[in-house]
């Protein structure tokens, strides 16, 4: 009898591990967002006939159980240690790198995206009839290559300026790739948990531009530097590698009196003295420090800098180099196409600029449509 119960023990105990993860699923609190992960998770399934029937409600049920099973962040890690421990890092879309680099896998190359983006660009500046350039952003794992794991894939970087360079026929192209590969040997250039450009790194970024028009940046000792820890950015957010240790970020304030008002559709207009919002430092992602994070519309304005005045069409990896370049121009607008929806040309008509800057991370470039929306 004793042998006989002891060989069903197992399953009568993966059988009541299942019923209780079954009772806390449906009985439990549902979570709306994950932290660690920077997303929405999925809902209790709404079940209707129609949703039955057109497998909806499934398919609803599938991402809620998988979004609120309880424990996930641990199911999360141990799965993506799993994954290191058994060999396949260089295979996943975030690598486990050397010296606690956290970094996103070379992306498809969609040529037709990049073409038409970059073209959209070009046809941009020749309308407006005033001096453009792009700034591409070299993807981490370009700039990061001697940390990477063996076997990781290539990364197009190279490619991709020389593609720009063959398209563009308005807009002059930057090419900041030296520079900042320069700059990995005097300093973190890169964050480790987060795809974007450290403090430091953007410093390069805007010495480069500015350069490019033949002009001077102060010295790293013009600006005060805080430094904040804990920073976890969003590659750790989608690597499950909840054991890396945090980056720290670094505000560089050159003291200028600034003003920077945020716009969004369907919201008023919100304006502030500071280009950096501590609020955000309380939390896991501490990057929307730089301009309080995505805006459709930032317009910052610094009487007592010398330069005219600025259109940056960006996306995020703008945010912090718009800081430094906050201290050389009187008025900035920097445009995400993500949010904004307004006819640019219109705007620019109203607010004229002397000149215009295309930010882009080259991982945006090769994957986001929103390019459309540049009329």
């Amino acid at each position: 009898m004793t042998k006989k119960l002891h060989s069903f023990l197992p399953a009568l105990v993966f059988l009541v591990f299942l019923f209780g993860m079954a009772i806390a699923l449906f009985a439990g609190p549902v979570r709306d967002y994950s932290e660690n992960e920077k997303r929405h998770l999925a809902g209790r399934p709404e079940v209707t006939a129609q949703k039955l029937l057109d497998g909806k409600t499934q398919e609803e049920l599938e991402s809620f159980t998988s979004d609120q099973v309880p424990g996930r962040d641990l199911f999360v890690g141990i799965d993506a240690y799993w994954t290191l421990a058994t060999g396949r890092n260089a295979a996943e879309d975030i690598y486990h790198a050397k010296d606690g680099y956290l970094i996103n896998a070379p992306k498809p190359f969609d040529e037709g995206i990049f073409t038409a983006n970059l073209t959209r660009f070009d046809e941009f500046t020749r309308t407006l009839g005033v001096p453009g350039d792009l700034v591409m952003v070299p993807s981490t794992g370009y700039l990061m290559e001697d940390v990477l794991p063996a076997g990781h894939g290539t990364y197009d970087d190279d490619l991709l300026y020389e593609k720009a360079a063959g398209l563009l026929r308005t807009t002059r192209l930057i090419d900041v790739r030296q520079t900042l590969k320069d700059g990995v040997q005097q300093g973190q250039v890169c964050y480790r948990t987060d795809h974007h450009l450290t403090s430091f790194g953007n410093y390069l970024l805007y010495r480069a531009y500015q350069a490019a028009q033949g002009l001077s940046v102060p010295d790293e000792s013009a600006y005060a530097v805080t430094s904040y820890d804990g920073f976890y950015g969003t590659t750790w957010s989608g690597s499950g590698y909840w054991l890396t240790k945090p980056d720290h970020v670094e505000t560089w304030d050159r003291g200028q009196p600034v003003t920077v008002t945020l716009s969004d559709a369907g919201q008023e207009d919100a304006t502030y003295d500071s280009l950096f919002f501590p609020s955000h430092l309380d939390a896991l992602d501490k990057y929307p420090v730089f301009l309080d994070g995505n805006h459709a519309l930032v317009t910052i304005r610094n009487e007592s800098a010398t330069g005219g005045s600025l259109l940056v069409v960006r996306d995020s990896y703008a945010h912090c180099l718009a800081t430094f370049l906050a201290g050389d121009y009187q008025t900035i607008y920097l445009v995400d196409f993500r949010y904004y929806r307004d006819t640019l040309s219109q705007f620019v008509a109203e607010h004229p600029v002397d000149r215009v800057l295309y930010l882009y991370g080259v991982d945006n470039l090769v994957s986001d449509t929103n390019s459309a929306w540049l009329k």
